[in-house]
């Protein structure tokens, strides 16, 4: 490929060129390569914290089993079952109480809470009642709660008590033993990433889980450093990286090692060559500007200063650049004149082709602007932080499953369940398998709202259909409508069905209610406003089923959408088309 430069001398491109080669490119690269050890440096710094940071994730996946288990020994301390069962004296009725209420209880928290591989009520016991005398560590988190840790033949086991009281004030244990792995798991998890060598502490140094497989330098630089048990990274003589990240709730400390390329020291020398770089590096910005001022900066200023003027006011003030308007909001733009025959001239005769659409465009423009600052306060106003909202329903519906109150825990799960399915994915599309689950969700909570006067059907789909890429939120207009509309004048209860299907194009959704119906004249009416793509008059529910419809054809093309079948007396059917196959 043969290389031609514009020699011209007038010409911008061949004095940028050679300015930028000459004063700029070839100081830079010296510059970068005298910079080189330090940014090295810099980069071990940054990774080491990149892997402390997802180590601290790790940990914190753990200490959320042991927040949990806590939860649940509160949960059971107050359970007024589980309190009449530590006050009775042992015999038949004790272990009537215990095998038909509290032992559920404790299968269900096992069920829940994991890795916890066992839950058992002590009754009578109290933690100062428990032998600590063979045991390698243990740990009050505070005066009802105590953890642990036993180490024998390599491997560490814990236990987690929490001291409460019965009825009558006869103290009790509720003792969590987690699965024999759990702190295996820990060392595991962490000496995936990256290669780290990872042992396991007490908070007061006791070490509780170093592995066999660590070379004997890693376990002396592991003994030697109890009295440094704190929390962060530390990098060891430029070899070595030690992170130490302490558990919240877990009386544990994590030490892990690992190997990184050896860190440069920033040293005088270096220091004086940044220094000598960086007084190199003005002094060509300066030459540059000397050689650009007088055939190119002075005209890109005219050429600026033109530009400027064609900037409208904001509303309101007094205009005092070079554009106006009339009376009837008309745009008059001046033209921009730089002469020359370089690229400014001819960026110059450019931009006077285009001021004539700019008047055209700077209207729309600003109602675009308008509108895009509107949405964007309606995100930010519409903006909830849901996790909180989401935890707080689980732990209500823990609750009602304890206390055997299926109803409500039911509407807590189905209440749950759908404000995940609206809130927390904000994406456009989903699946056939989401959408069916927010209906259901949805009339399961309308179901206990109209006291059970509504009976819903869904019938089974197969994998496939379930699995079919859809717009999100195309069955629940069409449940809400059918509720609002097909049932608010029947004096008996409605009934909703559900189902799926294929056909040759695709697949198809249908939602059928036995309400009231429409007659022929409003049927006509709702049909015509889909065919058209407006809004159906008189219909509260009209918007959404022509949106729905909308949206079904811009994604899957002009053969889908939606068809309705009524009748007065017998119902609706609404009936979605999906073209899926080509």
């Amino acid at each position: 490929m043969k290389l031609s430069l514009p020699w011209n001398r007038s010409s911008i491109r061949t004095r940028a060129v050679l300015t930028q080669i000459v004063l700029i490119i070839v100081p830079v690269f010296l510059c970068t390569l005298l910079l080189y050890r330090q940014v090295s440096s810099d980069t071990v710094s940054s990774n080491a914290k990149v892997t402390y940071e997802y180590d601290r994730y790790i940990i914190d996946t753990f200490d959320t089993s042991a927040r949990q288990m806590e939860s649940l020994a509160n949960t059971l301390a107050g359970n007024k079952s589980i309190r009449s069962y530590i006050a009775l004296p042992p015999g038949h009725e004790k272990e009537t109480i215990y095998q038909d209420t509290v032992s559920p209880l404790l299968k269900y928290g096992y069920n829940r809470y994991l890795p916890t591989q066992s839950i058992q009520i002590l009754p009578g016991q109290t933690l100062s009642g428990i032998s600590v005398e063979n045991t390698t560590a243990y740990y009050h988190r505070s005066d009802y709660r105590m953890w642990v840790f036993d180490t024998h033949d390599g491997i560490t086991d814990s236990r987690f008590f929490y001291q409460f009281e019965g009825e009558g004030n006869t103290p009790a244990l509720v003792l969590f033993t987690p699965s024999s792995d759990m702190l295996t798991n820990i060392i595991t998890s962490i000496s995936s990433v990256n290669g780290q060598q990872c042992a396991l502490f007490g908070t007061d140094g006791t070490p509780l889980l170093i592995p066999d497989s660590l070379s004997e330098e890693d376990r002396a630089t592991f003994r030697g450093n109890f009295s440094r048990l704190t929390e962060g990274y530390q990098i060891l003589g430029g070899s070595r990286v030690m992170y130490r990240i302490r558990c919240e709730a877990i009386p544990l400390v994590v030490v892990s090692l690992q190997q990184v390329a050896g860190t440069p020291l920033f040293s005088s020398s270096l220091l004086l060559t940044v220094l000598l770089s960086a007084v190199l590096i003005l002094l060509c910005i300066f030459i540059s500007y000397q050689v650009f001022i007088k055939g190119i900066t002075r005209r890109i200023i005219r050429l600026s200063d033109a530009c400027e003027s064609l900037t409208f006011d904001p509303p309101g003030e007094t205009s005092s650049g070079m554009i106006r308007k009339d009376a009837g909001g008309a745009i008059s733009l001046p033209s921009v004149e730089v002469m020359g025959q370089d690229e400014i001239g001819t960026l110059s005769e450019s931009i006077n082709h285009m001021i004539r659409r700019i008047g055209e465009l700077s209207n729309l423009n600003a109602q675009e602007v308008r509108e895009s600052q509107r949405t964007a306060y309606d995100m930010l106003a519409a903006q909830i932080h849901p996790h909180f909202i989401y935890n707080t329903l689980e732990n209500l519906r823990m609750m009602a499953e304890i206390n055997d109150d299926q109803q409500v825990a039911d509407q807590l799960y189905a209440l749950g369940r759908m404000l995940r399915l609206s809130i927390s994915d904000t994406s456009s599309m989903g699946e056939v398998s989401m959408e069916i689950e927010h209906a259901q969700m949805y009339l399961q909570l309308q179901k206990m709202r109209l006291n059970n006067q509504l009976d819903y059907t869904i019938e089974p789909v197969s994998p496939e259909i379930l699995q079919v890429k859809c717009p999100r939120f195309l069955l629940q207009p069409l449940v809400e409508n059918a509720l609002k509309h097909g049932f608010q004048q029947k004096n008996r209860p409605g009934r909703i069905v559900i189902s799926a299907g294929t056909y040759e194009k695709g697949i198809w959704l249908r939602v059928f209610n036995d309400g009231t119906g429409l007659t022929p004249e409003r049927l006509e009416e709702v049909r015509e406003g889909l065919r058209q793509n407006q809004p159906i008059m008189n219909t509260r529910g009209g918007i959404g089923l022509v949106n729905v419809n909308s949206r079904l054809k811009l994604f899957f093309g002009s053969e889908a959408g939606i068809t309705i079948e009524s009748a007065p007396d017998e119902g609706t059917t609404c009936t979605l088309w999906l073209t899926t196959n080509g």
